[in-house]
């Protein structure tokens, strides 16, 4: 799992499979690492009588029988997931508080508020890429009759978040403007119009200021969040880092060198973002 995990109970000799992850987990404490990590991928399928008959196996009786009464009495996620997490001590109680409190909250929802919600969390957590994918599938249901468009716009809009901070903003603004299209939020607005300066496209941004009417206070501060954000500290240390290495690097081969190692060294770092 990328870390050492210190196990008190036996380590199984055949491991439990979980199909959703494609993974072997081999002990209790390996399971809750499971659960802590991927708390908001994880839903009522995980409550299956394969699991409770490993824990059997692999743990002890008494903690097979506790969960199969979970299941025989229909209760629900979280009541599953607490009983797992308390069969160790390898999550202190304010964590397992803080895992039952995200659970709690996709119950009593629809699939697809659940997908939202999840979609919501991973974006919260930098899993961008996980998160488009989420939105993605929301997407695909978007003629069921039940979704307000007011739900669909604020799924469109954050789909334009990621890909806002992928550094795509040509397909963020045409999410935003679809956001602003369904919900009608003047963030959506907002968002589209920062896109349209951030790929300094003048003539696009001064089309859509025309086409939805904006306010001539709101187009000045639009100007003013893109302006002031592209002089921010770190955009201007990073600028004048450039500047310096066309200096010290002053052959071009040597410069492209340099920087494609900060280039090499960002997609390093993005793809320990992407994988959960």
């Amino acid at each position: 799992m990328g870390e050492l995990i210190l196990c008190k109970k036996p380590i199984a000799a055949v491991p439990y499979y979980i199909e959703d992850a494609s993974l072997n987990v081999y002990s209790i404490e390996e399971l809750c690492y499971y659960i802590a990590n991927n708390v908001y991928l994880i839903g009522a399928e995980f409550m299956c009588i394969e699991l409770c008959n490993w824990i059997g196996r692999e743990v002890g009786a008494d903690e097979e029988k506790a969960l199969i009464k979970v299941l025989d009495n229909n209760e629900p996620l979280h009541v599953f997931i607490h009983t797992i997490l308390n069969f160790s001590d390898y999550l202190p109680g304010e964590e397992i508080k803080n895992i039952i409190d995200v659970v709690t909250s996709f119950e009593n929802k629809s699939p697809i508020e659940c997908s939202k919600i999840r979609a919501d969390r991973l974006l919260d957590r930098n899993k961008v890429v996980d998160a488009i994918y989420e939105y993605d599938n929301i997407l695909d249901k978007r003629d069921d009759k039940e979704i307000s468009k007011e739900f669909l716009g604020d799924v469109w809009h954050n789909l334009g978040v990621c890909y806002s901070r992928l550094f795509f903003f040509r397909e963020a603004s045409v999410c935003f403007e679809y956001a602003y299209q369904l919900n009608h939020k003047k963030i959506s607005l907002e968002s589209m119009l920062c896109t349209y300066r951030c790929m300094k496209d003048e003539e696009g941004f001064n089309m859509q200021v025309a086409k939805y009417f904006v306010a001539p206070d709101l187009v000045d501060k639009i100007k003013k969040i893109v302006t002031d954000t592209s002089a921010s500290k770190d955009v201007t240390e990073f600028n004048n880092r450039l500047d310096k290495m066309k200096v010290d690097f002053y052959e071009e081969k040597s410069y492209k060198n340099q920087l494609g190692a900060i280039i090499e060294r960002w997609k390093n770092d993005y793809n320990n973002l992407c994988n959960i």
